[in-house]
């Protein structure tokens, strides 16, 4: 990824739900898209990202927030500057996977249909 890219930590009473396993989720962030669409023009967007500790696991970037928050389970003043570094390291490598237009397609079958 090149350039600077704007992401934000989003906070809330419960932890974020991942859409990959429905475990609880670590954290949640919303990420710039990186969509174009039929005629290759950029499509602008934000969406979240969930960091979970069963997903994430082998991701070389993931790996070490996750270990934080089992360790430390939340940012004190103490152990700020070290959150902040593996969040940034995580950050820069988080992307949003292109839609897939055929499970789009089929889900919106199965919608129309009554089924979803």
């Amino acid at each position: 990824m090149t350039g600077q890219r704007r992401i934000d930590i989003v906070t809330a009473e419960e932890p974020p739900t991942c859409p990959r396993c429905s475990a609880e989720g670590l954290l949640l962030a919303r990420v710039p898209n990186e969509w174009t669409n039929a005629s290759g023009a950029a499509v602008e967007g934000r969406n979240g990202v969930v960091l979970c500790a069963g997903c994430d696991t082998d991701a070389p970037a993931a790996a070490p927030l996750i270990t934080w928050f089992h360790v430390h389970g939340s940012a004190g003043p103490e152990q700020r500057e070290e959150f902040a570094q593996l969040l940034v390291a995580w950050a820069e490598q988080v992307s949003v996977p292109a839609v897939n237009e055929q499970r789009l397609e089929a889900e919106t079958a199965l919608w129309r249909s009554g089924q979803l």
